[in-house]
């Protein structure tokens, strides 16, 4: 029989419905930051191709990115989402232990990864106003701090809330909707590592 929620005034609520509308939720929400993250490419596509009045790199001396610092921040976000996931395996295996690591090393290397991007972003040598790319540039990197912020507040209500024991195989909602986040989170910097490498920001 499925539990029910008690809610005052109202009749009692099972759970499961409870967790489908938070399944569909947090989806949603992901839906619509993928939307908003595919104009911000698509701009960026757009923005090069065209190079109207030479806007998009107008200063050929100018520094960019370092690459491998880009790509190693990828991979930081790639492994805290596979943390994550070890973590949901975890629970559904009923063991508290990998659940609680997952979730902390996770939380652990968004935490670095939000650091370090927000320092890598200080050290370029370039404003919005230096042109298409640089302004591209930096819009999409603060959507992924945006983002590791986000998913730290989250991480570490999940975190606390393993180690408490709150999660097991029958209950852990919020395992589950959270990870639509993570995932996406991580996903979102590949995509835009691979762009940027496809079509670099020099014509």
């Amino acid at each position: 029989m499925d539990a029910s929620v008690a809610v005052p005034g109202h009749a009692a609520v099972p759970a499961v419905d409870n967790d489908r509308k938070l399944r569909l939720g947090m989806l949603f929400y992901v839906l619509t930051d993928v939307t908003f993250a595919v104009f911000l490419l698509v701009a960026y596509v757009w923005l090069r191709a065209y190079n109207t009045d030479g806007g998009w790199f107008p200063y050929p001396g100018m520094r960019l990115p370092d690459t491998t610092t880009t790509w190693v921040l990828t991979g930081l976000v790639v492994v805290s989402a596979l943390c994550y996931f070890v973590a949901y395996r975890g629970v559904l295996g009923g063991s508290q232990l990998v659940v609680r690591s997952g979730l902390a090393l996770a939380l652990l290397l968004a935490v670095v990864t939000l650091i370090w991007q927000i320092r890598f972003m200080g050290q370029q040598q370039f404003a919005a106003k230096d042109g298409s790319f640089a302004s591209t540039y930096i819009l999409l990197s603060g959507y992924h701090v945006y983002h590791l912020a986000i998913g730290v507040f989250l991480g570490l209500g999940l975190t606390v809330r393993a180690l408490q024991g709150r999660y097991t195989r029958e209950r852990h909602i919020g395992i589950v909707t959270i990870g639509y986040f993570w995932y996406w989170m991580a996903l979102l910097p590949v995509l835009v590592t691979l762009m940027m490498t496809l079509l670099p920001p020099k014509l």
